[in-house]
């Protein structure tokens, strides 16, 4: 097998916004991975932070029971780069201080795991990018 920037392809997957559909998106995202390089730790990684962030798609980011969530994989500056897009907007929510919520730590649980996690919400829905090196 060649270098990743070599070999790899990029890829675009629409999925439903259901959650039955989380295990396709961990399959993307771990094909992916592999055909990336990824040792099976990092790809467990991978996989957990698709899903991660698959479900906060589904669950606060589509705007009608149709839309997609789009996701896509790319090799970029030597990193693999992957983009989970939704229709929906993304509201940060401020805690009270001291308060330790359910939820709301999916960005800081992505960011622990990967080498950059980057959200960008907009006019058009929500975008949600996270990179990791071999």
């Amino acid at each position: 097998m060649g270098t990743a920037t070599e070999t790899f392809d990029t890829r675009d997957r629409a999925i439903a916004p259901q959650l039955s559909r989380l295990a396709e998106a961990r399959r993307f995202a771990d094909l992916a991975a592999a055909d990336f390089g990824f040792d099976g730790d990092a790809r467990y990684q991978i996989k957990l932070v698709m899903s991660e962030a698959v479900a906060n798609a589904i669950q606060h980011g589509s705007a009608a029971p149709g839309d997609e969530v789009l996701l896509s994989a790319a090799e970029e500056d030597g990193a693999l780069v992957f983009s989970v897009a939704n229709k929906g907007s993304f509201v940060p929510r401020v805690k009270p201080r001291g308060e330790l919520p359910e939820s709301g730590r999916g960005l800081e649980f992505m960011s622990r795991l990967m080498d950059e996690v980057e959200l960008t919400p907009g006019m058009e829905g929500t975008v949600l990018r996270f990179s990791k090196r071999l």
